[in-house]
């Protein structure tokens, strides 16, 4: 083996595997060291120092939490930083028994070759600061307390490198920040973060999330992945995920180190998919995932209140022979105005949303008595016997709607829904009626 490059192990019981992270390396400029065993890289690391290791969770005869467990037991492997490599999710009690036997970060199957390259990247560049600071130390004679400090203060600092890496007291004062955490928060300098008193606490844009940090840090003495909102300097919103801990020592006063990520573009996707799982593409409205959802936890509350929530099913009477007329295109604007006449209708606290086709529900939550469900319906309906303009010609479609109520129609969405499409129809069978209810429907039976 060379004694010049920096090695870095990685260790792996399937030939492949090894052979795909030796070739994602081949360009990093290290010596690559291969075990296929945990055993194999105990031994090797009793007899080498490496910079990393990178290390599979499954195998056979000694998994990789208890190889991590044994190579901290030998001097020359006890600051070493481990990664170890999994194909399937880890829960919470893996990620602390991993980070417990000396993980620093976690990679999952399929690698991504750049992630994997820029994480070894920053752990050999650390690893030679490292070794050069422990060089320094020695040819200056410093006491050996001075050395253990100096010694404990760069290892805190590189076995979490990811992204931005601070140091700050537990009143969230500064000590040290690196490049990438004055760029994330919009500094020019790290002058501008340290010592500036909780900078880091006041920086969370949000107190319940500041609240739900401090209690988690507090109680855990750590937060793995925990993403809230940050104020950077020019005023902007960012979303952060943050990983720290409290280190303590009887030499130094309690200080917490961490690693921040911005993941404002991964947030933004997450958002925007959740939003469009929940909102009609055509009208901008809830869709009926949505309204299910929001029907749900209605009808839980007023189960708790003894309270009184209403289903209301819209038809419009007209719709197919506006389509047949105009055209799809036409009914589509017309879908989108019928939308935006019922939103101005119903109360903040009202769910309005698109079933599908010409068909809409709206959930009204917290009522007093059935006769302000009636009451809003009679003033929908007035909204939808008003006149529509398309193409600059006028055109009355009207609706019937049918009404079903909590508790008396039914105690689950899925009967209320159902029985308030019941007592639409019901309506449409009088011939002259623009609304029912469930209960005057069965009457017609």
């Amino acid at each position: 083996m060379s004694d010049t490059l920096q090695k870095v192990l990685i260790v792996d019981d399937s030939p492949t595997n090894l052979a795909l992270l030796e070739h994602m390396l081949r360009d990093i400029g290290c010596e690559v060291v291969k075990a296929e065993s945990g055993m194999e890289a105990v031994s090797l690391v009793k007899s080498y120092d490496f910079a990393l290791i990178l290390l599979d969770i499954q195998m056979p005869e000694m998994n990789g939490y208890e190889a991590a467990a044994r190579i901290k037991d030998y001097e020359r492997g006890r600051h070493v930083p481990i990664i170890f490599i999994t194909a399937i999710f880890q829960d919470e009690e893996n990620v602390r028994q991993g980070y417990e036997t000396g993980a620093v970060d976690y990679l999952f199957r399929p690698v991504d070759v750049q992630i994997l390259t820029s994480k070894v990247q920053a752990f050999l560049k650390m690893h030679e600061q490292k070794v050069l600071l422990e060089n320094t130390v020695e040819l200056q004679r410093k006491t050996e307390v001075a050395l253990r400090q100096a010694e404990e203060k760069y290892r805190l600092i590189f076995e979490r490198v990811v992204e931005g890496i601070f140091q700050c007291t537990p009143e969230g004062d500064y000590l040290e920040v690196n490049p990438a955490m004055v760029r994330i928060l919009g500094y020019e300098n790290a002058d501008e973060l340290i010592g500036k008193s909780g900078l880091h606490a006041d920086m969370m844009a949000d107190s319940s999330e500041r609240e739900a940090y401090e209690a988690t840090l507090k109680g855990d003495g750590t937060v793995s992945g925990f993403e809230y909102q940050v104020h950077r300097k020019d005023g902007k919103i960012i979303w952060c995920s943050e990983s720290s801990r409290i280190v303590s020592s009887d030499d130094w006063d309690d200080f917490v180190e961490g690693v921040l990520e911005d993941i404002t573009d991964k947030k933004a996707a997450e958002l925007e998919l959740k939003h469009l799982a929940t909102v009609d593409s055509l009208t901008g409205i809830a869709n009926r995932h949505k309204f299910f959802d929001r029907l749900e936890h209605a009808l839980a509350i007023a189960k708790r209140y003894g309270q009184l929530a209403a289903v209301l099913f819209i038809d419009l009477n007209e719709f197919k022979k506006v389509n047949d007329t105009f055209g799809h295109q036409m009914g589509d604007d017309l879908l989108r105005m019928v939308a935006q006449r019922l939103s101005l209708r119903i109360r903040e606290s009202d769910t309005l949303a698109r079933l599908g086709g010409d068909e809409f529900g709206v959930l009204l939550a917290g009522l007093v008595d059935e006769e302000g469900a009636i009451v809003m319906t009679r003033s929908l309906l007035e909204e939808m016997n008003k006149s529509f303009f398309l193409s600059g010609q006028e055109v009355t479609v009207g609706a019937t709607i049918g009404i079903s109520f909590y508790p008396n129609d039914g105690k689950d969405s899925v009967s209320l829904i159902s029985r308030a499409d019941a007592a639409m129809y019901g309506a449409k069978k009088k011939g002259k009626e623009e609304f029912g209810t469930f209960a005057e429907s069965t009457k017609l039976k």
